[in-house]
């Protein structure tokens, strides 16, 4: 009674018959073959929880964006420790960016790998690939570089989204060329 209410052991003992029936009638049955919910928990699990069906907007997530930063321009939109933005500045920011990624060659049917802690600038990057028409390789920088220059290979990005501070964990035989957020050059032009 600690662990289980009554309905809840009924069900398992339900379950226990179902099989112990079962197998006595069919023995040469596998025991994986054996069904133990009844029709009405079948039904719950496929039907009833399986029901997700929603009405899928015909826009990109882009264009959602632009419609909310249209909306509600001031209002915030992102939030990472003290650093804020509202709309209307993660939509500049994300515009600048998207602008550089997209003369470095970023567009539609190629990948931007992106490797950023957790801020305000990742959210930015992210939306800059989108805007840009590229999609994000998203690199975790725990991983072994092993792991990681395997999936820049196999991706082949063309451009590395980093951060200056980030470099040493990648892997050093990168070919991918990198734009660093915090290098001096990349800040005056996203200025």
């Amino acid at each position: 009674t600690d662990l289980f209410d009554r309905a809840t052991a009924g069900t398992f003992v339900d379950r226990l018959l179902r099989l112990l029936d079962h197998a006595v009638a069919s023995p040469a049955t596998r025991v994986s073959d054996i069904d133990i919910l009844a029709a009405s928990e079948r039904d719950r699990v496929l039907v009833d929880w399986n029901d997700t069906v929603c009405e899928v907007p015909g826009r990109s997530v882009v264009e959602l964006f632009e419609e909310r930063v249209a909306a509600v321009p001031d209002a915030e939109a992102v939030v990472a420790g003290e650093v804020s933005l509202s709309y209307r500045e993660l939509d500049a920011r994300a515009e600048r960016l998207a602008l550089l990624l997209s003369e470095l060659g970023a567009g539609p049917e190629r990948f931007v790998a992106v490797a950023l802690p957790r801020s305000v600038d990742l959210v930015v990057a992210l939306l800059a690939v989108w805007k840009a028409g590229a999609a994000y390789l998203p690199l975790d920088t725990e991983y072994p570089a092993e792991r990681l220059a395997y999936m820049l290979q196999d991706a082949d990005p063309v451009l590395l989204l980093t951060t200056s501070d980030l470099t040493s964990v990648l892997p050093e035989e990168l070919t991918v060329p990198r734009v660093l957020l915090d290098d001096p050059e990349t800040v005056d032009a996203l200025s």
